[in-house]
């Protein structure tokens, strides 16, 4: 038997519209990850599993097989009472970078976080970007990392360091992009943090997905979470891989917060007002710190400033540290205007230095 011999045989089942098993699929992500197998055959497999469309159980396996394929950050029983926020980007909104700043607030209050991300991929600035623009490196050593989760209760894995066996994947989907092919790794990335933290809000840019990776989080793991989509009203975007208070919110909670089906969640739970779209406009990592500043000060645009708080305040009800979301709201507000954020953000430059 070759090296494609699985990879081949699933991928003409996927083409008379089979699902596959878990064991045949354990293989397949074997084989695509290997530098030993053509470019063709992967983009064959992974074309037809686009087409026909994962199932359930199918992303489930790929969540579990990549978190197995991941390098151990060695963050200890932290994780069993960390939280990650996090998005599946592709929504094409070039927002600023939402809850890569949400999670810095919610550090600052003491719970931890440990942040799983990568550089830009769709949009001028990425998570790594504005992290290591606050002082943050994106690839320390492993006991660096822990001393920050432990002093800072903040730490940056970053996606390509913790996932190698990407390296062999990255060629075919550049060649998928090309045909603008969604394939399962448009979704993945925010579901396979190393360090499998308790506790997750996932944004994602397309509805349809939700119940499917919120499944799955809860078959692996995460405690309590939300998987969410923003509605806006917008020409060039259908939806948000956020929370927004810019339209409707569609929810589904897994674990502790788990859901039967998808809610509709309004900014009103938040007790917030709808906002206007266009005050999440991002742009390049100085124009981004430029908002960060603007937030910090109290000079940020009022809908940015309402979703900021509406995220925030969401991880801390997740978490357990609110009781509700209005007092989530309150403390959010409150870290933003005693100079509790800003604080942290400059021991996390001292820290670092």
């Amino acid at each position: 038997m070759n090296d494609t011999s699985q990879l081949s045989a699933s991928s003409k089942k996927l083409k008379s519209n089979q699902n596959l098993s878990q064991g045949e699929l354990t293989d397949c992500i074997q084989e695509i990850t290997k530098e030993s197998v053509s470019l063709i055959d992967k983009k064959d497999f992974l074309k037809s599993l686009a087409k026909k469309g994962e199932t359930e159980e199918e992303f489930e396996v790929f969540v579990r097989e990549f978190r197995k394929l991941s390098i151990d950050p060695e963050l200890g029983d932290i994780t069993n009472r960390a939280i990650d926020l996090c998005g599946t980007g592709g929504d094409r909104a070039h927002s600023f970078n939402i809850s890569t700043f949400v999670s810095f607030l919610v550090a600052s209050a003491g719970v931890p976080v440990i942040k799983h991300g990568n550089r830009s991929v769709s949009s001028k600035c990425g998570s790594a970007d504005l992290i290591e623009a606050i002082g943050i490196p994106i690839n320390p050593t492993k006991e660096k990392i822990r001393e920050g989760l432990k002093e800072l209760g903040y730490c940056f894995l970053f996606a390509p360091h913790f996932h190698p066996s990407f390296k062999h994947i990255g060629p075919v989907r550049k060649e998928l992009a090309k045909e603008s092919i969604i394939t399962i790794f448009n979704l993945l990335g925010p579901t396979i943090n190393p360090a499998k933290p308790a506790y997750q809000l996932l944004g994602v840019f397309d509805e349809f997905h939700m119940q499917k990776i919120g499944n799955s989080l809860s078959a692996n793991g995460v405690r309590s979470g939300l998987v969410v989509h923003g509605l806006v009203s917008n020409e060039e975007v259908r939806g948000v891989d956020e929370l927004t208070n810019c339209g409707d919110n569609r929810i589904f909670g897994i674990g502790e917060k788990s859901t039967s089906m998808k809610e509709t969640w309004t900014p009103s739970k938040w007790s917030q007002n709808y906002g206007s779209f266009s005050d999440l406009t991002g742009g390049s990592l100085n124009e981004n710190l430029e908002i960060m500043k603007k937030l910090l000060s109290g000079n940020a645009p009022d809908a940015l400033l309402a979703t900021v708080l509406i995220n925030a305040s969401t991880a801390f009800w997740i978490y357990g540290r609110c009781q509700s979301l209005e007092e989530g709201i309150e403390l959010s507000q409150s870290l933003l205007t005693n100079g509790t954020l800003q604080r942290w953000i400059n021991k996390v430059s001292d820290f670092y230095k």
